[in-house]
């Protein structure tokens, strides 16, 4: 994306890839939602990823207009409508998603926690931080193998 490294962003991630057909219907509608986009009025600069065709990364440079909350929820509701049509679980936060040998599997917090637990989920696995909120943590610590994560409290809390 080309903004500032401390553009705020918004990271949903769907429990399955995208269809190519499914991503062109994302793209149109993020495009209009992109060229509509404001606070009070204001134009958000804003930009968009669609990363592994699983995951959609809204960003804004809030260094010109900072993003205000009814902006932020008519974001909300685009999302909420891709949601609505194709249900990719979107806006399930309970959800965490790695990647092992370029397949990326999603499952609930609860069952993730206990995989790395069990030694489950290799060490290399690549675990996905979607609470990531600025760009440049999000293109430095987005993606980090398990041992370098924000779960890798959950292997010291088993070695210990």
């Amino acid at each position: 994306m080309n903004l500032p490294q401390d553009s705020k962003i918004w990271i949903f991630q769907s429990q399955r890839n995208f269809t190519a057909e499914e991503i062109v219907e994302i793209e149109q509608t993020l495009d209009a939602f992109m060229k509509e986009w404001n606070a009070h009025g204001a134009a958000l600069t804003a930009a968009y990823a669609i990363p592994y065709d699983r995951f959609i990364v809204l960003a804004v440079d809030e260094n010109h207009t900072k993003a205000s909350g009814c902006s932020i929820d008519s974001m909300t509701r685009i999302i909420k409508g891709l949601e609505e049509k194709y249900q990719f679980g979107l806006l399930n936060r309970m959800l965490v998603s790695y990647q092992i040998d370029g397949e990326i599997i999603t499952l609930p917090l609860a069952e993730f926690k206990q995989k790395v637990k069990n030694n489950e989920i290799p060490m290399h696995a690549s675990v996905f931080h979607n609470g990531i909120t600025r760009l440049d943590a999000f293109e430095e610590g987005w993606e980090l193998p398990l041992s370098e994560s924000w779960a890798a409290t959950l292997i010291q809390a088993t070695n210990v």
